[in-house]
């Protein structure tokens, strides 16, 4: 029991450093994408808009200067100033709430918000489809039915606790 368990703890390491390097270059590709702008960002920039993206796949809504602050692991006036420059080139807007008007939350605009709807796919999967195009048709079906296999696997083990 105990050399399975081993075994078991080997394998979820090898997967996770593998999902961690699929991540990194799927992302690198993305930062590519932002680093080819008029104006590029910068890793500050691109780290808000990353958590703003998040709140917004999660809640449908933006987040507070003190929340944004937080989750960047930043200081606020940091973050406020990056803000202030993502704002200035029309990625972010601030907007009060009607249920409490002296809330101000952070929000994307509705020109990234199209972005992240038609474009952003196409940057996530084109590296995997270029990485899959030098793969035979039945190693493709093997990769999509491990990887979904994986999925369903962790969600029902996340379901269980």
């Amino acid at each position: 029991m105990a050399a399975r368990r081993q075994n078991v703890a080997a394998v979820a390491a090898d997967v996770a450093a593998a999902l961690e390097q699929i991540r990194r270059m799927l992302r690198a590709s993305i930062a590519a994408q932002a680093r080819q702008m008029s104006v590029p960002l910068t890793s500050p920039q691109l780290l808000a808009l990353e958590v703003l993206v998040d709140e917004l796949q999660t809640s449908g809504g933006g987040l507070s200067l003190s929340e944004l602050s937080t989750r960047m692991g930043l200081s606020h006036s940091t973050v406020s100033g990056i803000v202030d420059r993502l704002e200035a080139r029309k990625f972010l807007r601030r907007t009060k709430r009607e249920e409490d008007r002296r809330f101000v939350e952070i929000q994307l605009t509705d020109a990234i918000q199209r972005w992240l709807r038609e474009e952003l796919p196409a940057a996530r999967t084109d590296p995997l489809a270029a990485a899959l195009a030098h793969s035979s048709a039945a190693e493709r079906a093997a990769i999509r039915d491990a990887v979904v296999a994986l999925a369903s696997l962790l969600a029902e083990a996340a379901d269980e606790q």
